[in-house]
């Protein structure tokens, strides 16, 4: 008879049905020799159907396809090259190459047999993994994705899994390691798409799907008319791979559901975007992950020794009586006394590290209100106009190299780092503008710097010198605006307004670079190598920097927050010179921008506007032919603020050539 609290046997035996229909999919019961097997043959199927695709378009691999060796070889590595150019042109040359693909389809092909023996499907495994590396490198890393390179991870786990065949621990390794590199995968995806706005806020997918490549117009539709579906994908695709993990050690059923989630995600993915082969690079992986989550799960940790409240209790008191007996506090204390070295160690290789930093300081270190500033002062006690740089944002003040060269060597001037920025110390939180205002009069002041300046800004630099210019008219002799930032800009126009939460991921995905070393050969460190020597490698250190990196994401959103709106308040005088140098490249990025642009220069009644058009936001002051654009500027800017002239200079607009340099 039947309990009143069973379930019918119909359900129960459906329950049953489909319990052992999720083991058989993802091995939860599987010895290791079983899971070995379903990851070679599942991994197998979408490698040769791969190949078989390679195959049918090996036209790509000719000389003259889109896969070329005469050209993909510039790009092998080094040691390749040692080999021999002959022996590399007969493997790797077309037709040779062709008889790699087919030796990796009748590879995989070999694994699908059931009768290989281990010691076959290693060698069969270790062929597929070198046949791969040859064909990635061949082809220079173009063309790949995740799928290619988890299927070259699960043919060398298999093949070194065949080495320790009577070694159980390794093995058993082998699979954990396996899983590891699975749940890595998914969660750094994830976290990529997190820190995404375009993912965040949802636009990513209908911008996708609309794509010829991985799109398909019948999910498009549907989240284009939709913004709340498109969100909800997206966050559902973020969560998803980030919390799968937790398949390790969640209770059975919900690791069965993570699982089949999985598989239904890769499936989707192929039915709506064409990734046919992450179906079985990543899902072979899953008879390893339930086999892991079986030792590590719920179960697993229930079945081991329980220690009851007693012996607990009793353990707690036997670790309290060691550490109160002498021989406990001596190790309590050398614990606490190398927990305090290595803090004071870390400390003391921050200093040095700074110390190091500050002898490679080009210029002059000041101290102003306290802190440390540092300056690159040139003729500071000739007479004025004095020209006074304020840099773009994540740049030292040796940024105007060029620009400073090619001043008339009798010009007085000075470029300096914010704090946080460059050599100068950090302050407690972002500047505001009374602040900025307040730091760079000071340190004029103590520079000895004679007044009247010419106020040069780039980027968001065009923000800070109008407030200086509003807080101390008499002053200021002219703004010179290089590629500035205009206060509205990013209200007003729509690709700068979307361009926003992507300069904001760039500081912040630049700092965690810099904090790990991985800047050294990429990014910003290049573009200051163009820099006059000294400051080229004296800048490309310190924009290694994680602090600048740091400062500069606090210093975008202060700008946004009011650098911006003081901005926006009309200057004293109407008078002020005011020379304007606009990067072509900008403007041909956003079409607005050539209208903020005009709008600095009418900020006068006494301006030029030149428009550089071979240059980009970042060369008009790094490249030194464009930076002499911007010297003739500031020169302009300077005669008529020594002359104290008030002549209306037209505007020009699509030549960078001086404006006429009457009174």
């Amino acid at each position: 008879m039947t309990s009143p609290s069973a379930p019918p046997p119909s359900v129960a035996a459906a329950r049953l049905s489909a319990g052992r229909l999720a083991d058989r999919l993802y091995g939860g019961r599987d010895d290791i020799d079983t899971v070995f097997r379903k990851l070679e043959l599942m991994t197998s199927v979408g490698a040769t159907i791969g190949a078989v695709e390679q195959l049918a378009t090996a036209e790509t691999l000719a000389d003259d396809g889109l896969f070329a060796w005469p050209v993909m070889r510039l790009r092998a590595p080094l040691w390749w090259r040692r080999v021999g150019e002959e022996r590399l042109e007969k493997v790797f040359g077309y037709p040779g190459v062709v008889g790699v693909v087919q030796t990796r389809a009748l590879t995989g092909l070999g694994l699908l047999l059931p009768g290989a023996t281990r010691a076959q499907r290693g060698v069969l495994a270790a062929t597929m993994c070198g046949t791969a590396h040859g064909l990635h490198t061949r082809m220079g890393g173009f063309g790949l994705d995740g799928s290619d390179h988890l299927t070259f991870v699960n043919y060398a786990v298999s093949a070194a899994e065949k080495a320790f065949g009577h070694d159980p621990r390794a093995r058993e390794m082998l699979v954990r390691f396996l899983a590891a590199q699975v749940c890595m995968a998914y969660f750094t995806s994830g976290a990529a798409k997190l820190i995404s706005p375009v993912w965040r806020d949802g636009t990513a997918i209908p911008e996708i799907f609309r794509t010829h490549t991985f799109g398909d117009p019948l999910f498009h539709r549907a989240v284009r008319d939709r913004p709340w579906l498109a969100k909800s994908v997206a966050w559902a695709t973020i969560l998803g791979e980030m919390a799968f993990p937790l398949v390790l050690v969640a209770p059975k059923p919900v690791a069965r559901g993570i699982l089949a989630a999985g598989t239904a995600f890769h499936l989707g993915n192929a039915r709506f975007m064409g990734l046919n082969r992450f179906v079985w690079s990543y899902c072979s992986t899953y008879p390893a992950l339930a086999h892991v989550s079986r030792s590590l799960g719920p179960r697993a940790r229930a079945a081991a020794p329980a220690a009851s409240p007693t012996s607990y209790a009793a353990t707690a008191g036997r670790l309290l009586r060691a550490a109160a007996g002498p021989r406990g506090a001596a190790a309590v204390t050398a614990g606490a006394g190398l927990a305090l070295l290595a803090g004071a160690a870390v400390r003391q290789a921050g200093r040095a590290r700074d110390a190091r930093l500050r002898s490679d300081a080009p210029g002059e270190l000041l101290t102003v209100g306290g802190r440390t500033v540092h300056v690159l002062p040139r003729n500071s006690a000739a007479e004025g106009p004095s020209v006074v740089f304020e840099n773009g944002l994540a740049a030292p003040a040796t940024q105007w190299g060029w620009v400073q060269r090619g001043l008339d060597p009798r010009t007085p001037s000075a470029a300096y780092d914010r704090p946080g920025i460059g050599w100068s110390d950090a302050a407690d939180r972002p500047q505001g503008p009374d602040e900025a205002a307040d730091v760079l009069a000071e340190t004029l002041h103590t520079l000895g710097l004679g007044p009247p300046f010419v106020l040069v800004g780039h980027s968001v630099g065009g923000l800070l010198i109008r407030t200086f210019a509003r807080r101390h008219p008499e002053l200021t002799g002219g703004l010179v605006f290089v590629d500035a930032t205009h206060p509205e800009q990013f209200v007003r126009s729509p690709r700068q307004r979307e361009a926003l939460p992507w300069i904001r991921q760039r500081m912040t995905t630049t700092g965690l670079q810099a904090a790990f070393g991985l800047l050294r050969h990429s990014g910003r460190p290049q573009q200051m190598r163009g820099l006059p020597e000294p400051l080229g490698e004296a800048t490309e250190r310190i924009v290694r920097r994680p602090r600048l990196w740091r400062t500069a994401r606090e210093e975008l959103a202060e700008s946004q927050r009011t650098w911006c709106p003081d901005a926006r308040q009309p200057l004293p005088a109407t008078d002020t010179p005011v020379a304007v140098v606009t990067a072509g490249e900008t403007v041909r990025s956003d079409p607005l921008h050539a209208e903020f642009q005009r709008e600095l220069a009418l900020l006068s009644t006494v301006s030029r506007h030149d428009v550089v058009e071979e240059a980009g936001h970042e060369s008009l002051v790094l490249d030194e032919a464009h930076a002499a654009h911007v010297v003739r500027a500031v020169e302009w800017a300077r005669t008529r603020a020594a002359k104290g002239a008030a002549r209306v200079v037209p505007l020009k607009a699509g030549k960078a050539e001086p404006a006429p340099d009457s009174a």
